[in-house]
This record gives structure tokens, C-alpha cells and sequence, in this order.
């Protein structure tokens, strides 16, 4: 009898366990869905676009969200321009940039290719109109120092927007590994764009290295600027990077490498390695630091950030926000709103930085020899 009783309390203690923790789980996904939305707090912001594609109506959907009006859309088919400025009522639409800019703006959103960056951010800042930058900060190092120094002239505030310094998991592995040592970081991009059978889900202009600038600044981009975000921000000193192309052979008009491999040095003596692959069937963004007491993942498709420091396991839910509480578009409409730069994280001339890693892995693929970061 007396074993009976055990037995049963025992069930009753693990049953009211779980019980607890599922209650508990469900307190924390209340707390992560009940994330407050960023509202702009002083004033209406009136915010312009160039690009009426993916990424413009993406990002001004985000400004209209948190209160922002849009007030122009350029693109250079008046369609696509119509088509967004009819979403964002109110707006109008022109495919000139003198149009454009008679168009009194607050701020900004430049979502083009990466080699139309001189002009419209030049016409900006003479405007001082306050700019959003879709990543890459310029087709490459040289236009990057002209666009910095009419920024840095005009005063404006000029964000970049490589998304994942916003991103509240890696916000926390930056978090986790202070105090240790770091010596290796490892990434890999993977993305289906090169066309595995008859249906290209992205535009032909992606596998142009002329307009992209291929899977190195288009894509890798993204990840090497996080790695140097979760470091600190140190500087590129040397990169090399080899490529291939072994997809779509018979289309002489994509010359994008379809996988390539790339290995850097930071000023902080750690090593990074990339992988990228832009014709694989699924989507994969991993990050993973390696040191002598640490080996950490922290993958864009996992919940969790994964691994050991000090022996200890770690098995850890990232916060649904950063502490900031802001996506990259309201960090920039919040500094604009109160002039508080601090909110942006990706400022244009740390944004060259990485930039500069880039385009040194670019340059070696040429080369065939390490190349060493030029200094922005």
C-alpha cells in the first residue's frame, strides 16, 4: 500500500512538473508575441523610395507601419512605380530623378542594384535628406569613399541595411561570448537562385556580375558583416576567395559563381571562412564562433543557440526583440525622429568596412592571391 502511495506521488510531482513548465512556455510565447511596434513619436516623417521592387516594398510597408507617409516612389519603370505608390496612398510615382527630388522628404529608401548609388545618394545629401542604403553600401570601394564623403559633408544620417545587427540571436550571441576568446568563425550562405530546372524564383539579374556583383557582394555580404557585428566591429586585413561556376553552363549570360569559398582575416587576429552556395534547393543562414573554450552556432533556422563555453552546455532561446526594440528601418526613422544616431547600427562608413572585406575577396578571385583590405 505504502508503494502505491510513493508511486503516486511521484506521478503527481512529474505530472504538476510539466504542467508547469508547459504554463511556463506559453507565459514566454505570450511574452514574445505581446513585442511592442515601433511608433514614430514627435512627428509624420515623409519618406521617399528608388525601387519598387521586392526590398522597396518591403521597406516602406515597415515605415508605414511605424507611422512614417510615403510621399514618392521612383523606379524606372513607371509601372512598378504606379503599382507601389497606389499601396502607399498618396504617393507619387515617377521614374525622374528630378521629380523625385522636387518631392519635399524627411528620409530616403534606396533599394536599386548595387551600381546605382553615386547619384541619387549625391542628390540626397544636397537635399539633406536623411538615407536607408540596401546592402551593398556601393558597387565597390572606390564609389563608396565618393558617396562617404557627401554624406559626411551634408551631415545627413545614413544607414545600411544589413539586417542581421538587428537581429535579436545574434544581439545575444554577441552577449554570450564576452570575456572569451574567439579564433574562428565559420559561415555559410546557401539560397536557390541559379535555375536547378525551368523556374528561376529571382531575377536573371542577381547572376550578373556586372549589376550584382555576384554571390560575394550580394550575398556573403550579409554574413560577414554579422560575424565582424558580433565581434565588435573589427576591420578587414586580408581576404582571398575562389569560385566556380558549374550550373546553367549553356547560359553564357549568368558569369555569377555559383559556389564559392572564402577565407579573411580580422584586425582582432581572428580567421573567418565562408561558404555560399546560390543554387541549392533550401535556404540555410549558419553562423558558428570557435574558440578555445567556446564553440557556438547560432543558425537563422534553428530557435536556439547552440553549443558548449566552458564545458557547459548552452541550449538557449534568443529574445523575440533586440534591446533596442527596433527592426533596421525603425532604428533609422527613430534616429531621424529624435536625432539620436545611436539608434543605427550599420552607419554608412561602418557599413564600408565590410565593404572593404568584399571587395578584397572580389579582387583575389582575379588574382589568385590573398589580397590585402584596403582602409576606408
Amino acid at each position: 500500500m505504502n508503494v502505491i502511495v510513493t508511486v503516486a506521488f511521484v506521478i503527481f510531482l512529474i505530472t504538476g512538473g510539466i504542467l508547469l513548465n508547459v504554463r511556463r512556455i506559453r507565459r514566454k510565447r505570450k511574452k514574445r508575441k505581446a513585442a511592442k511596434t515601433f511608433t514614430i513619436k514627435y512627428k509624420i516623417l515623409r519618406i521617399g523610395v528608388i525601387g519598387a521592387g521586392k526590398m522597396g516594398t518591403e521597406l516602406t510597408a515597415l515605415a508605414e507601419r511605424a507611422g512614417a507617409k510615403i510621399v514618392a516612389v521612383h523606379d524606372i519603370q513607371l509601372e512598378a512605380a504606379e503599382k507601389l505608390a497606389a499601396k502607399r496612398k498618396g504617393a507619387i510615382a515617377t521614374t525622374e530623378f528630378n521629380k523625385l527630388f522636387e518631392v519635399p522628404m524627411d528620409g530616403l529608401l534606396l533599394c536599386t542594384i548595387p551600381s546605382v548609388r553615386i547619384e541619387p545618394i549625391d542628390r540626397a545629401c544636397k537635399k539633406k535628406i536623411h538615407l536607408l542604403i540596401e546592402k551593398p553600401p556601393a558597387y565597390n570601394l572606390i564609389e563608396g569613399r565618393e558617396c562617404l564623403a557627401a554624406i559626411k559633408k551634408s551631415g545627413i544620417m545614413a544607414a545600411v541595411g544589413f539586417q542581421l545587427r538587428y537581429e535579436p540571436r545574434y544581439e545575444r550571441l554577441k552577449q554570450l561570448i564576452e570575456g572569451h576568446d574567439v579564433h574562428m568563425a565559420r559561415t555559410v550562405f546557401a539560397i536557390r537562385i541559379y535555375p536547378a530546372d525551368s523556374q528561376m524564383p529571382f531575377s536573371p539579374w542577381y547572376l550578373q556580375k556586372k549589376i550584382s556583383g555576384g554571390p560575394i557582394t550580394d550575398q556573403a555580404i550579409h554574413l560577414l558583416d554579422c560575424v565582424r557585428f558580433v565581434l565588435g566591429n573589427p576591420k578587414p586585413t586580408r581576404a582571398a576567395a575562389i569560385g566556380i561556376k558549374n550550373m546553367s553552363t549553356e547560359q553564357t549570360e549568368f558569369d555569377a559563381e555559383n559556389a564559392v569559398q572564402l577565407m579573411y582575416e580580422l584586425d582582432n587576429g581572428i580567421i573567418g571562412v565562408h561558404t555560399n552556395h546560390c543554387g541549392h534547393e533550401r535556404f540555410y543562414v549558419d553562423l558558428e564562433l570557435i574558440g578555445p573554450h567556446l564553440r557556438l552556432k547560432a543558425n537563422a533556422t534553428d530557435q536556439t543557440i547552440r553549443g558548449i563555453i566552458d564545458g557547459k552546455k548552452v541550449n538557449e532561446n534568443f529574445p523575440n526583440q533586440n534591446k533596442l526594440g527596433l527592426n533596421k528601418v525603425d532604428a533609422w526613422l527613430k534616429a531621424i525622429d529624435t536625432g539620436n544616431r545611436g539608434y543605427i547600427r550599420s552607419d554608412y562608413a561602418e557599413a564600408l568596412n565590410t565593404q572593404a572585406l568584399v571587395d578584397a575577396a572580389v579582387k583575389s578571385q582575379t588574382t589568385h592571391h590573398v589580397e590585402i583590405a584596403e582602409k576606408v
